[in-house]
């Protein structure tokens, strides 16, 4: 009788213990669950949107997507690639949202996008030196440079059907610059906001030509799934709130001394 009660005894301190382990464990479950993190994916010498500066990632895009994450409690896992591992990586899966994404009617086959946070203007660049192109009415027989995965291509044939232009797609603009500066090639199809940033604020020898065209709308892409579209309408009404409080227009006049969201009142 008295080996059955220890027998007995035993399996319930076993038990008990078991229990309270569980219960430790569901408990971190918890509070590992309160901790969100998105991962975003961005390019790492994308000036002025996405860049490393003494060992910290910044940028518009990074002052944008922190504002709204810290607003609706999410961390920022920043993961760094050239723009075409960006966008590999987005249709993979292996980062939820990607910065400076244009959302155009094609790319929502793909994904589902969130309101706008600003709205995109390409412009076309030459040689501020030797100008190859005076106006826009000028790009007919000229040769142009366009960035692999970027929709600028896209805009110009849009507002530009009729000129006779070549064009060529580089994978760095950094090399682009190198090119229009030397004469290599005749112009740069590019954003207007990065490009106004390189031009007055890092001196690259281009200049603008002519005015702004097409007004592209830049939101957060995501893969389409329910989960997606409940995070969507959090980002939503946190992108409305931080365009009404100030908060975005700070954001672009500390970068570009402009105010974007001014052109969409």
């Amino acid at each position: 009788m008295k080996k059955l009660l220890l027998f007995i005894s035993a399996a319930f301190l076993l038990l008990t213990a078991a229990c309270g382990q569980g219960e430790a464990k569901g408990e971190g479950d918890s509070d590992s669950s309160e901790e969100k993190v998105i991962k975003v994916g961005a390019v790492p010498d994308g000036f002025p949107h996405t860049f490393q500066e003494d060992g910290e990632l910044v940028g518009f895009n990074v002052d944008i997507f922190n504002a709204i994450f810290d607003d609706i409690g999410y961390e920022v896992e920043w993961v760094l690639t050239e723009w075409d591992g960006v966008l590999a990586n987005l249709q993979s899966g292996k980062v939820d949202t990607a910065i400076n994404f244009a959302a155009t009617p094609e790319r929502g086959e793909a994904y589902d996008f969130t309101d706008p946070y600003y709205r995109s203007k390409a412009v076309v660049a030459t040689s501020s030196e030797d100008p190859q192109i005076e106006s826009l009415d000028d790009l007919a027989g000229k040769e142009l440079v366009s960035i692999l995965g970027t929709n600028f291509e896209n805009v110009l044939k849009e507002n530009y059907p009729e000129e006779d232009y070549e064009l060529v797609i580089y994978e760095s603009a950094d090399v682009a610059y190198t090119d229009i500066n030397t004469g290599k090639v005749d112009g740069f199809i590019y954003g207007r906001e990065p490009l106004m940033a390189q031009i007055s604020q890092r001196n690259i020898p281009l200049k603008i030509v002519d005015k702004p065209f097409g007004n592209q709308p830049v939101a957060l892409p995501f893969q389409k799934t329910e989960e997606n579209q409940e995070l969507i309408a959090e980002i939503n009404q946190s992108i409305e709130k931080l365009k009404e409080d100030g908060t975005f227009s700070e954001i672009s006049l500390k970068w570009f001394d402009v105010d974007f969201l001014a052109e969409e009142q």
